[in-house]
């Protein structure tokens, strides 16, 4: 116990060390999955006794409680830096080093639940007396935007004349215990800092609620809306009109996965979701038709 201290401690540690190297709002996702996930199961273990078998189960648990597979497998990755860390720290072998991360699917079911007659009634219901939580739902719908890029856009960042948009801030709600509160920042990677382009379809929808350049688009004031009183207005919206239930995050998958299920050139994508690479984006692409296979290879031509 002198030498190597018990988990909770060492946690400690690592969240100080971490602390000035990460974003405050990722800060602040690691302190919270800590202290709600993490710490209950392996608070008064002695680091150099966790292991292997400990570490599934601990996974196994959290999948039995009821979390998605995506929420346990963050937990898992967070786990696996904390030990990583402290294993290089003490110089004693890493518990989790064999643990493989499951792989979880980007590409959920959202375009099963959304299937065509879906979608259309969901673009009827958002274009039918349109407000600015609907214009919100129809930016993201039809152009990939995060939940946090389209709270952070002000009507400066918008373009309708030339018929494009630039994202430059995010905005999130951070706690960490110790203050927080709404943050607002540049993307996570220099590809988030990105020119997106808006149909003339969409731009004409959009002009109804142009304001001055200081505003925020979801408001139409100086004050943004929170991402999560967004998602409420989703929820609440999609119940009215009788819809399946979706996220922001889900309503960009969606869009995502028409713009590659309709054929959108991959790397045009990528640039315009502000993903890292183009792997990222391929993580959507559902199992091709044995239509869309022989559409690929008749691109390629015919014998002479």
């Amino acid at each position: 116990m002198a030498e190597y201290p018990v988990f909770k401690d060492g946690a400690a540690e690592w969240l100080e060390y971490i602390k000035s190297r990460v974003r405050l709002s990722s800060y602040a996702q690691y302190k919270l999955k800590l202290e709600k996930n993490i710490l209950p199961y392996f608070a008064e273990t002695a680091f150099c006794e966790l292991s292997e078998r400990e570490i599934s189960a601990f996974y196994a648990k959290l999948l039995s409680d009821g979390v998605t597979q995506r929420y346990a497998v963050s937990n898992l990755s967070l786990l696996k830096m904390i030990t990583k860390y402290l294993s290089q720290l003490y110089n004693v072998p890493d518990p989790a080093a064999k643990v493989d991360l499951p792989r979880v699917s980007s590409a959920e079911s959202v375009d099963k639940i959304y299937d065509e007659y879906s979608f259309e009634r969901l673009c009827k219901a958002v274009s039918d007396k349109p407000d600015l939580t609907k214009a919100g739902i129809a930016l993201t719908l039809f152009t990939g935007l995060r939940i946090g890029e389209l709270c952070a856009l002000k009507w400066s960042d918008i373009d309708l004349d030339k018929g494009v948009l630039t994202v430059s801030k995010s905005l999130q709600r951070v706690s960490t215990g110790e203050g927080g509160g709404l943050v607002i920042s540049s993307p996570q990677s220099r590809a988030g800092m990105r020119t997106v382009p808006i149909t003339p379809r969409l731009s004409g929808y959009l002009q109804r609620f142009r304001a001055e350049g200081n505003r925020y688009f979801l408001t139409g004031t100086l004050m943004p809306a929170e991402p999560r009183t967004m998602q409420y207005r989703l929820r609440a919206f999609l119940k009215k009109e009788r819809l399946p239930q979706i996220s922001f995050s889900e309503l960009r998958k969606l869009f995502i996965g028409r713009c590659i299920s309709r054929g959108a050139d991959i790397a045009a994508l990528t640039e315009i979701l502000g993903n890292a690479s183009v792997q990222s984006t391929l993580l959507y692409c559902q199992k091709a038709s044995m239509d869309s296979k022989v559409r690929a290879v008749e691109l390629a031509g015919e014998i002479r």
